[in-house]
C-alpha cells in the first residue's frame, strides 16, 4: 500500500554490485599446474585466478595466505562485463619498529609543499607545488581541449565511443593523484620511523579543510582528505599514533 501511494520505493541493485561472502566458504586454495595462478573453491564451485602480468603484490599476498602467514577476511566477488573479479580482503600484520614515545612529529599539509614535517630541530619538506600541481593542471588543460573536440570524434558506438579519449585523460589524472599521494604519505611515515617518532600530529588540519571548502581552486586541486586517509592507514600499520588537530 505504501509503495502504491508513493510513500516507499523498492530497493534497486546494479548488476555489477559486489557480493559479500565470509572467508570460511573458500576452501582448497592451491597453485595451478603452471605455478603462476591459484585455484580454489567458493561455495564448492571451482575457480581459478588470472593474474596476468601482475607487477603488484597480489601474488605475494595470496602465497602468504596459502602458507597461513596471512589471513583472508570477509571478501567480495563482482560480476562485471562478463568478467568475475575477486575482491579479496586480507588482514595485514602491523610492522614492528622501535619507536620512542617522547619523540613527536608535527606535519603540515599545504599546496605549496604537500607535506612539511618537523621532528625535534629538524624540518623536512616532502614534494613541492611545481611537482604536484603543475602536472595536474597540465592534465586538466588536456581534458579541457579534448572535451571541446568530443563532438567531432568518430562515433559508431554512440556516446561511449566519442567520449573514450576524455575518459582516458580523466583516468590518467586520478591515477597520477593517487600515485603521488601514496608516495608523499610513504615518505612521511618513513621519516617518522627513521627518527623513532611514536606520535604524528597533523597541525591545523581541520582549519585548512574548512578553508579549502570555500576556495574552489583548493577544493578542486588539492586532495586533503585522500592524503590524510593514506597517512592514517600507513601510520596505523607502522604502529604510529596519529592525531589530527
Amino acid at each position: 500500500m505504501a509503495y502504491w501511494k508513493g510513500e516507499k520505493s523498492l530497493r534497486n541493485y546494479k548488476k555489477n554490485i559486489p557480493l559479500p561472502f565470509g572467508a570460511e566458504v573458500i576452501s582448497k586454495l592451491s597453485h595451478t599446474s603452471d605455478g603462476r595462478n591459484f585455484c580454489f573453491r567458493l561455495f564448492q564451485i571451482p575457480f581459478r585466478t588470472y593474474l596476468g602480468k601482475d607487477r603488484s603484490d597480489k601474488k605475494v599476498l595470496l602465497n602468504r595466505v596459502l602458507n597461513s602467514t596471512l589471513k583472508l577476511r570477509s571478501s567480495q566477488i563482482q560480476l562485471d562485463q562478463g568478467k568475475i573479479f575477486l575482491l579479496a580482503a586480507i588482514q595485514i600484520e602491523k610492522e614492528q619498529h622501535h619507536l620512542d614515545t617522547s619523540v613527536i612529529a608535527e606535519a603540515s599539509l599545504s599546496i605549496e609543499h604537500p607535506v612539511t614535517v618537523k621532528i625535534g630541530s629538524q624540518e623536512h619538506a616532502i614534494g613541492n607545488k611545481e611537482e604536484f600541481l603543475h602536472r595536474r593542471l597540465a592534465i586538466q588543460a588536456a581534458i579541457y581541449r579534448v572535451k571541446k573536440a568530443v563532438a567531432f570524434n568518430r562515433g559508431g558506438h554512440g556516446r561511449k565511443r566519442k567520449r573514450k579519449s576524455l575518459e582516458d585523460y580523466r583516468h590518467q589524472e586520478r591515477k597520477y593523484i593517487d600515485y603521488k599521494l601514496h608516495v608523499y604519505s610513504r615518505m612521511l611515515i618513513d621519516l617518522c620511523v627513521k627518527h623513532e617518532a611514536a606520535t604524528l600530529i597533523l597541525v591545523n588540519q581541520e582549519l585548512k579543510e574548512e578553508i579549502a571548502k570555500e576556495d574552489p581552486f583548493l577544493l578542486q586541486n588539492w586532495s586533503y582528505y585522500s592524503l590524510k586517509e593514506k597517512i592514517a592507514y600507513k601510520a596505523d600499520r607502522a604502529g604510529i599514533q596519529l592525531v589530527v588537530e
